[in-house]
């Protein structure tokens, strides 16, 4: 559905005593319940008798006194800015406090040193970031193909895997300043084998043909033009590599984001880099928790949103604070996924632990097999070999092998034969329930 987009402001000179009087309440960056509106919601807030125009001016030319502008502008030459709101704020203190890389370490000893269990959650950026862009692929399956190593049979898979590789890479760029070739090289990475010929992986656009459609077909957004793209680029890459004018990782990573999909540089494919971007800026900056956070699940649970998050800041002379607004009330429920799935995990291994000590099987399993017992139990339909818990453990295929019999033993595990030939193991039917 397209939005509503601001009415012309109204000069100020144009405004009588009287009027800012009248008005005077929206002198203010947000409502009173704290709330920065965009004017496709604004407008509905008013009482039916007063003037929409003229309460939108007076809050529109307050939120542009309070704006914290940074060396960007789009192409009709509107610089772009942001409010560190109340909620944007909060956000960054929570990152602060529970996304550094002691933060991550606190999580994982919480998990008695199986912070292995928490590696599932790295598969579901990969996963999502491909569906919000319109892989149809289920999470189940695709989960199953990038545990296996399956090779991807159809192009969704293939967007998939891509986009696994690409966020596989990220780690070992870290130490890399933003360019245009880390941009083309991100893009490569995760784009190249899908359809080479609609992607060209890590070539920008050389057409002005492509345009931004909302759900109904409506045109929101025309890129910048393909020859302003170099320098408009390296725009985005001065600024992400500036050291003045300090602005919170946090709020910085977000606004790369925006700005890689706002430009657009690429033919296809551009979501899933400037999401790349984002998490590149985040580890980069230390924030290390983000390798188990995913953004995309919550994106792809409401599209609509994430698209008119875009729309309200190009919409409305390149406020900023709309798009941060929303990325950061998505990065507080990401982490809030985060530490539930480590609160679950916890009491899921207490409750182990009650039934090991019942059954005195805990005197008998060495602590690798009741570490290794509660890895499988992350995943709990996931097959697994003994060359898979070597490779995961670090531990020889005969020792692996021997620690899975010992949890057959047990009740805990099932071996299991795949056409008659490889053995598997999966944790007891009964030990889920």
């Amino acid at each position: 559905m397209a939005i509503k987009h601001p009415p012309r402001l109204i000069p100020l000179e144009s405004l009588s005593g009287a009027e800012i009087a009248a008005y005077q309440r929206y002198l203010r960056i947000t409502d009173d319940k704290g709330r920065y509106l965009p004017f496709d919601t604004f407008r509905h807030r008013l009482p039916q008798h007063e003037n929409v125009t003229l309460a939108w001016t007076l809050t529109r030319r307050t939120r542009d006194a309070a704006l914290q502008r940074i060396d960007y502008w789009n192409a009709a030459g509107e610089q772009a800015g942001f409010i560190h709101t109340p909620a944007i704020s909060a956000t960054c203190e929570r990152v602060d406090k529970e996304a550094t890389r002691l933060a991550l370490n606190d999580l994982i000893a919480r998990l008695r040193g199986a912070g292995a269990a928490l590696i599932q959650l790295q598969l579901d950026e990969p996963i999502t970031s491909s569906q919000l862009e319109g892989a149809n692929t289920t999470t189940l399956v695709a989960r199953s193909m990038l545990e296996s190593g399956r090779a991807p049979r159809t192009e969704d898979e293939h967007m998939i895997v891509g986009n696994a590789r690409l966020m596989a890479e990220i780690p070992q760029m870290l130490n890399e300043s933003l360019t245009t070739d880390l941009i083309r090289h991100f893009h490569a990475i995760g784009m190249e084998g899908i359809n080479d010929d609609k992607y060209q992986p890590g070539e920008f656009r050389t057409t002005n043909d492509i345009v931004i459609a909302d759900y109904d077909g409506n045109v929101v957004h025309q890129p910048p033009a393909a020859e302003q793209l170099t320098a408009r680029l390296q725009w985005v890459c001065d600024w992400v590599n500036s050291n003045s004018g300090y602005v919170h990782p946090l709020v910085k990573a977000c606004t790369l984001h925006f700005m890689i999909a706002h430009e657009h540089p690429f033919r296809d494919g551009n979501g899933r880099t400037s999401r790349a971007l984002f998490y590149w800026f985040m580890l980069k900056s230390g924030y290390e928790a983000f390798k188990y956070i995913s953004i995309s699940s919550l994106l792809h649970a409401a599209p609509v949103n994430y698209a008119q998050s875009y729309q309200y800041t190009e919409t409305d002379g390149m406020d900023l604070t709309y798009f941060l607004e929303y990325q950061t009330g998505v990065i507080r429920r990401a982490l809030d996924n985060l530490l539930q799935h480590v609160d679950d995990l916890v009491v899921r291994a207490a409750n182990i632990d009650r039934i090991l000590f019942e059954s005195r099987a805990l005197s008998r399993l060495t602590s690798r097999q009741v570490t290794l017992l509660n890895i499988m139990l992350a995943t709990p339909a996931t097959l697994y070999t003994a060359a898979d818990v070597s490779d995961a453990l670090g531990m020889s295929d005969n020792t692996a092998r021997k620690d899975l019999r010992a949890l057959v033993r047990e009740g805990l595990v099932e071996e299991a034969s795949v056409n008659d030939q490889k053995t598997v193991y999966r944790v007891a039917r009964s030990l889920i329930s």
